[in-house]
């Protein structure tokens, strides 16, 4: 008959020969590193009216999530559309903002996470005047869709307003190379 010690020496000396120092300090080849990231010149990008900062990019994260802040303004958001590839992860900093998911409404405030899950058709519109939000996006790799539409920052700020609107042949060829579609939108 096993005694609870006996049961619990046993369990303690099985655990103990499967934990390597290695795996005490998570993976045995775990190439990533920790991180600090802000918002700086260096990582920001203006991006059709946008003020979009990549904190962490996909590259930094063995592809597990890119992680983004926008400043985004009211008037300027896409049309409705799919992400094919990545879920999205929306964290209200500051101000409101409405999200419409197949056919639910959602309003988000300071504070407020949405989850948008991929391969559903979404949509958003900003009820401030901007927007401040990190986007995590998983798995990473869209972030540079993000790089590709826009210009490196001038300034860590709101870009001028754009002077007309988007190439949208442009922006449906670049968003479908990364599994973003626009169901209603035309070439």
């Amino acid at each position: 008959m096993t005694t609870r010690r006996t049961f619990l020496n046993t369990i303690g000396v099985l655990s103990g020969m499967c934990m390597t120092p290695e795996v005490f300090a998570g993976q045995a080849n775990n190439k990533l590193q920790p991180l600090l990231s802000s918002r700086s010149i260096q990582n920001s990008y203006w991006y059709i009216g946008h003020l979009m900062s990549l904190l962490t990019v996909s590259k930094q994260t063995g592809g597990e999530y890119a992680l983004l802040r926008a400043t985004e303004r009211r008037g300027l958001e896409p049309p409705p559309h799919i992400h094919t590839r990545e879920d999205e992860t929306f964290i209200i900093l500051e101000g409101e903002v409405e999200y419409t998911v197949a056919d639910q409404t959602f309003r988000a405030k300071a504070g407020d996470s949405m989850f948008l899950p991929k391969n559903i058709p979404h949509s958003f519109k900003i009820l401030s005047e901007k927007l401040e939000t990190l986007i995590l996006l998983t798995p990473g790799g869209l972030e540079d869709y993000f790089v590709e539409m826009s210009e490196p920052a001038k300034a860590v700020t709101l870009p001028p307003m754009p002077a007309g609107p988007p190439d949208i042949a442009k922006l449906i060829a670049r968003a479908s190379k990364y599994g973003v579609l626009f169901p209603a939108m035309k070439k």
